[in-house]
């Protein structure tokens, strides 16, 4: 028995000295496909969740925290400060990855959750991947407003692909299909106050993002993740708006007042570039529809 003693004893300090080695090889710099690795599979987590975020989302929110912080490139430390503060909480949403991971997009070449990164990398290694949607790098969240430069917008069509591809005729048809199928329920709301998410057109410049109609459908969807029941309709179909040519998603919530609009907004802890009051009416005019925060 005295002599087993002094045998635990060496195995445990090799374990331990073991997990030390392994713990060391996980403290240097990590390069771009690493740093995506981690980004696609923490998409993969979050498009799997439809809304309901299960310890998966957050360890894998903490392991693209580690990898930011460690990237070679530099420059993401924003993303790994918000990435390891969410994967301390108790709860997230998918607006907060998407910001919490808007410098890491850049570099990958594509949204959270949408598409796969490339790894054909030139130069620096930061070449962009379409992942499927086209590449728009820069990709992230604007406010959602009609008052912003936009080039002239062609009207929708009526045609319905269930999925849409890596074409513009395709991501546009899959856009009208959304308006068509949400459309009954967008009715509903007819004359009621409704949380605003997001209002994009075609040619729509903001944060460096020039919207076409994949990237519109990708800012619907990224939307969407966070509410699942968010709907999108056509501006062009309601008299209050001033502009008759956006894409607008907005919470499938109505409110008898746009300050209790506005409230929903705050107790989601929206801010007010992503969430304000409006209302959806066949009759009312642009003026008075719109209670900013």
């Amino acid at each position: 028995m005295n002599q087993g003693t002094p045998r635990l004893a060496v195995l445990a300090t090799a374990v331990v000295i073991g997990a030390a080695g392994l713990a060391g090889c996980a403290t240097g710099p990590v390069d771009r496909r690493a740093l995506c690795t981690g980004f696609d599979k923490l998409g993969s987590e979050l498009m799997s969740a439809n809304g309901l975020f299960d310890n998966a989302v957050f360890a894998s929110a903490g392991d693209l925290a580690d990898l930011a912080d460690r990237y070679q490139g530099g420059g993401l430390s924003a993303d790994a400060t918000a990435l390891e503060r969410i994967s301390d909480a108790d709860a997230t949403n998918g607006f907060e990855l998407e910001r919490a991971t808007s410098g890491t997009a850049k570099v990958c070449g594509h949204p959270l959750g949408l598409g796969t990164t490339s790894y054909a990398e030139t130069g620096s290694g930061s070449t962009q991947a379409n992942g499927g949607y086209g590449s728009y790098g820069g990709y992230g969240y604007s406010p959602p407003t009609e008052s912003v430069t936009s080039t002239a917008p062609e009207p929708p069509t009526s045609s319905s692909p269930t999925t849409p591809a890596g074409d513009e005729v395709s991501a546009r048809a899959t856009l009208q299909q959304q308006v068509d199928t949400d459309r009954t329920q967008v009715e509903t709301l007819a004359d009621k106050w409704v949380p605003q998410l997001s209002s994009k057109n075609h040619g729509l410049v903001a944060h460096g993002t020039t919207y076409d109609y994949r990237a519109i459908w990708a800012d619907f969807t990224a939307t969407r993740q966070a509410y699942p029941s968010a709907l999108l309709l056509w501006s062009g179909d309601y008299t209050s708006y001033t502009k008759g040519d956006f894409w607008v998603t907005v919470a499938n919530q109505s409110f008898p007042t746009g300050a209790a609009a506005n409230a929903w907004c705050v107790a989601e802890h929206l801010d007010a570039d992503h969430c304000f009051a409006k209302l959806v009416s066949h009759t009312h005019g642009p003026r008075g529809s719109t209670l900013p925060r």
